[in-house]
């Protein structure tokens, strides 16, 4: 199965591809005119759709059918995570984190953060074919950066909050911490991790230390193991 992703798209809609999507339906896949092709929103919803056209600029769509479709999670799953100061190894963690099943990315900026700038646009791109590649329907939220602490006052009310350190062995395993269908928000830190003040205010909000093993992981692997430590819990 192949998808394609219009944020427009709903039941019963003419909906039109943006270009890089249409080339793709018409010049790579070789779509033709009254080929139905399914195409998500990103919002957890899948649609069958007839293609009325062949433009590689800009092909339209009639949205006829919504689909049921199995790979749908019963828990939202947040990661904030500082950003790096190699920018494809951020990238690779938004990619490999949507094609898990991530619902939203918070860039956080701490005190041993190297980098503070992102490219939302070129993230988002990556979010959007990865979504596709692995079938999935929820297309992550990523956040423009803020602080550390402009963060922790955002109110959550999930009943997992979690912060992964590696200065201390009181933590439990994020593995033995995870209840079945249960929404999470998890804190990453930078290269250097986060600063024991950092870890003490995260705590005052409610943030559980956890640990992700014996070995001490890179930012980005750190952030997707945490992710699939989640998905693996929700199986």
């Amino acid at each position: 199965m192949q998808f394609f992703f219009s944020e427009n798209a709903t039941l019963n809609a003419i909906v039109y591809l943006d270009k890089d999507e249409s080339k793709h339906c018409v010049k790579s896949l070789r779509k033709k005119t009254e080929d139905t092709i399914h195409i998500t929103n990103g919002e957890g919803q899948l649609f069958e759709a007839v293609l009325m056209n062949e433009d590689m600029n800009r092909c339209m769509l009639e949205v006829n059918k919504e689909v049921d479709f199995p790979f749908f999670k019963k828990y939202k799953l947040i990661v904030a995570i500082s950003p790096l100061k190699n920018p494809d190894r951020f990238e690779w963690f938004i990619e490999k984190a949507t094609e898990i099943g991530v619902d939203e990315v918070f860039p956080i900026i701490c005190e041993h953060t190297e980098k503070s700038g992102i490219k939302i646009d070129r993230l988002n791109r990556i979010a959007v074919s990865a979504m596709k590649q692995s079938l999935k329907t929820v297309l992550p939220k990523i956040h423009s950066p803020l602080k550390l602490n402009d963060f922790l006052n955002i109110d959550f009310n999930f009943e997992h909050k979690f912060i992964a350190w590696c200065e201390t062995d009181k933590q439990v395993l994020l593995k033995n911490s995870i209840l079945k269908n249960k929404d999470i928000v998890l804190l990453i830190g930078p290269e250097g991790d986060f600063s024991e003040s950092e870890v003490k205010d995260s705590i005052q909000k409610g943030f559980v230390p956890i640990s992700l093993g014996n070995s001490r992981f890179r930012t980005e692997t750190a952030g997707v193991l945490a992710c699939h430590t989640v998905f693996e819990a929700n199986q």
